[in-house]
């Protein structure tokens, strides 16, 4: 019994040394004239795991850091009225999160600020 915490040590140990070279690779490798990031997210209908995907791509957007602003683009494709209620919440939370419908989007992927 004692060789599967060893074994289950070993690997944690493991895991842990790749996630330290990959932070390490991505800080090395960071544009440093980054502009900012995008990301469109398509919601329609009644959406059950909006409020988890839109935290999901909002911490993924914190985390690739850079300068310039992030922006969170959540895109109306006829989303039910619980969901844009959901989506007008978050957007207390993550004050770059954008909801536009699906006709605006050109113009709001060609504005420089948001």
């Amino acid at each position: 019994m004692e060789w599967i915490g060893k074994l289950l040590l070993v690997f944690f140990m493991i895991l842990g040394m790749a996630e330290a070279c990959r932070l390490l690779i991505f800080w090395l490798l960071r544009p440093h004239r980054a502009k900012g990031c995008a990301v469109v997210m398509v919601l329609k209908g009644r959406e059950e795991e909006a409020e988890y995907l839109l935290r999901a791509a909002a911490e993924r957007l914190r985390w690739m850091g850079g300068k310039g602003p992030h922006r969170l683009i959540c895109v109306d494709r006829g989303m039910d009225e619980e969901t844009k209620e959901i989506c007008r919440r978050m957007q207390v939370e993550i004050p770059f999160l954008e909801i536009c419908p699906a006709g605006e989007l050109e113009s709001r992927l060609s504005e420089d600020t948001p």
